[in-house]
């Protein structure tokens, strides 16, 4: 799908390609520059599109009420592709969004993650950068959807190179670039019987929720107990204390 797309039937309706804003209970209106040769994911862009009417109104009212909070955005992993997303779509609207994603899939095309870099002022300065895209070593959703099929990454992200909970500070680096190779780029090629990283669907269980904690999985009986998120000691729901990094 082109970026930035229509939301509505009809185009002329679009706050995209028509901006509006038809009282003062609305969020500012999109204005958005534009992507040359964009392209994104139809089912991660419609699903920012079909939640959006909900969110933005009750994001509005709160900037009007804090308007000294900052804004942050946080999602795992088809959260971060709608965190990513509702980012660049907040700062079409004019509103200062901090994005950090975990396991976030691949969005859409080169020039699509040249747009994300561009509009996030990403630069080499990382502790100043309002988007990171935090990945974790074994991790398949990174490096999905294929290349092979024209999709790509974007740049700040942040690998965690240890495979197993817990990590500490020294796992944890900055990577250059959109595809550096010493990160999630790189670990395509793993030792597990000579699949690459991006078919080891079973990971979706292990790795690709195991950041920092174990998170939820939308699945029946997915979600880890207490006692089986860290080794004993560290912690979780159980009441003992988890070191922060």
């Amino acid at each position: 799908m082109p970026y930035p797309g229509d939301d509505e039937d009809d185009n002329t309706a679009s706050d995209f390609l028509t901006p509006r804003q038809t009282s003062d209970d609305d969020p500012p209106p999109a204005e958005p520059p534009k992507c040359g040769n964009c392209t994104v994911h139809t089912g991660f862009y419609s699903s920012w599109l079909h939640t959006r009417k909900v969110i933005l109104p009750h994001v509005t009212a709160a900037l009007e009420q804090y308007p000294s909070y900052k804004l942050v955005l946080v999602g795992h992993s088809l959260g971060g592709a709608v965190a990513a997303l509702a980012g660049l779509d907040f700062k079409a609207r004019g509103w200062d969004a901090h994005v950090t994603t975990f396991g976030e899939p691949r969005l859409g095309n080169k020039e699509f993650n040249a747009y994300i870099d561009e509009r996030f002022n990403i630069t080499a300065h990382h502790d100043l950068n309002k988007f990171h895209r935090v990945t974790h070593a074994g991790d398949p959703v990174p490096l999905l959807p294929l290349a092979e099929w024209g999709y790509g990454m974007h740049s700040e992200e942040i690998f965690i190179s240890q495979a197993e909970l817990p990590v500490s500070i020294a796992d944890v680096k900055y990577c250059d670039g959109d595809e550096d190779p010493h990160c999630i780029a790189g670990s395509d090629d793993g030792p597990s019987w000579g699949v690459p990283t991006r078919f080891k669907f079973w990971q979706l269980f292990f790795a690709h929720r195991d950041y920092f904690w174990r998170l939820g999985l939308c699945l029946p009986g997915a979600s880890a107990g207490p006692g089986e998120w860290y080794p004993k000691g560290r912690g979780g729901d159980d009441g003992t204390e988890i070191d922060e990094l």
